[in-house]
């Protein structure tokens, strides 16, 4: 069918989410692929540039750093910003930028990617530029297990000999998928040194052997989960050198971008944001801006929607940071709850929609042992008693309100004046949260 066509329907469809209070929705993108589904490489086929971020952490804000920092060097940029990241959403958003005819006034185009749906999407938009930023153990009932994962996106490297790539060395599995690239078409990014002390109760490492014949692996440092620099006894295997690098200490980041050095100073904190920053930087810097710009854009960047989020409610400071895996739980266990004080306190979300991953099973694997403190925490959510039995075994009292709102009004009552509230919510809980927060605060719209 003409494009043209083809658009006419999935606009009218745009328009009746839109109708609808349906902003977000990616209808539109599925309606257009049963139609015709060639029409996303279609409508992006005169970009110069189409990058796409992957991985199990980090796509969402790294994406939004790195569009800002583009955007500040005179790009005109196309981006998933409502983090619709399977395919039929990333076609949903061609769809509303294109013209009836199928222009797109953008430059770039720079898209997070559920790593499930790298392949279609990469088959249908032929990426200049593929970011892997990390693997760690996510939805198990969608994804299976990482070796499943790591074969997927080594296919797309294979698929995609012309594709730039770049890959986290810190990162075992995602190091060893160097092979599956162009000879001489990747390169790495990675943390040299940093003053983030792991956890104790860290128990994330889900790569921690080596991919090519299983022997456990030798970590000289070891930041979070299995992220770190590491070598197999027989030195076959080991943390390539990373052309992309930093040294973190708190909020000050000095990298160095393939020479190119300088020192960045991020407003949001933890060494998680820390390889979204440097991961961007880099491919800011193959896309050839200035590091300069790259300086003072990432120093300027908030936090993507519930990302570490802070705003004021009710005399109360509140933080809004999503959780999703346990390596995400225990980064913001580390960066924010290991020492917080009696002037603050927690509640915690847990969904189980589809959205968010069926199986919860990974709260048993998050360190809340670590969390500062005793005083109660509220839980809510579908799975509000599955977390308040995790908790129990870590000998940390809760009380349960399975409805996230009556949570958060106990939450902020048992926060006191002038205090701040940390609420971890999976990512259902936190759209339901923030819809909700913003009829009562000022709160930016869930895309920006």
């Amino acid at each position: 069918m003409p494009v043209v066509v083809t658009l006419i329907i999935s606009k009218l469809a745009l328009f009746a989410t839109r109708l609808t209070g349906r902003g977000g929705s990616a209808l539109p993108g599925l309606i257009a692929d049963k139609i015709d589904p060639q029409l996303a490489g279609k409508l992006s086929r005169n970009f110069t540039s189409i990058i796409l971020i992957t991985g199990t952490n980090g796509k969402t804000t790294t994406t939004k750093m790195l569009v800002e920092i583009l955007r500040a060097g005179d790009l005109t940029i196309i981006t998933n910003q409502s983090g619709s990241n399977l395919k039929r959403g990333i076609t949903s958003r061609l769809i509303e930028e294109a013209s009836i005819f199928g222009r797109i006034k953008a430059d770039v185009a720079v898209f997070e990617v559920d790593e499930a749906s790298m392949p279609a999407v990469a088959e249908a938009l032929k990426p200049t530029h593929i970011a892997i930023l990390n693997l760690f153990r996510d939805q198990l009932d969608r994804y299976g297990e990482l070796d499943t994962t790591a074969a997927l996106l080594g296919g797309v490297l294979s698929h995609n000999k012309g594709a730039q790539v770049l890959l986290n060395a810190d990162d075992p599995l995602v190091a060893s998928l160097v092979g599956r690239a162009s000879k001489g078409h990747a390169q790495f990014f990675g943390v040299q040194a940093s003053d983030s002390k792991r956890l104790q109760n860290d128990a994330t490492a889900d790569s921690s052997h080596s991919p090519y014949d299983g022997t456990p692996l030798i970590y000289s440092k070891n930041w979070f989960g299995h992220l770190g620099h590491y070598r197999s006894a027989d030195g076959s295997f080991m943390r390539p050198a990373a052309t992309y690098s930093l040294k973190q200490r708190g909020l000050e980041l000095s990298m160095d971008l393939a020479g190119e050095k300088d020192v960045v100073r991020l407003q949001l904190p933890g060494l998680y944001n820390a390889y979204n920053a440097l991961a961007a930087a880099a491919l800011a810097s193959k896309m050839d801006v200035k590091i300069d710009v790259i300086k003072t854009t990432l120093h300027a960047t908030r936090a993507a929607f519930g990302r570490v989020e802070h705003f004021a409610y009710n005399g109360r400071q509140i933080y809004l940071l999503l959780i999703k895996n346990p390596t995400g739980f225990n980064q913001v266990i580390q960066t924010f709850l290991q020492n917080h004080n009696k002037n603050s306190s927690i509640m915690i979300a847990i969904n189980d929609n589809f959205a968010d991953g069926r199986d919860v099973s990974w709260l048993w694997d998050s360190a809340v042992e670590e969390i500062a403190g005793k005083q109660p925490v509220v839980v809510s959510g579908t799975r509000a008693y599955d977390m308040a039995l995790r908790l129990k075994y870590a000998d940390r009292a809760s009380d349960v309100h399975v409805d996230p709102q009556a949570a958060f009004e106990q939450a902020i009552r048992q926060t006191p004046q002038g205090g701040t509230l940390y609420v971890l919510p999976t990512y259902t809980a936190m759209m339901h949260l923030r819809k909700w927060l913003a009829t009562k605060v000022e709160i930016g719209a869930f895309h920006e």
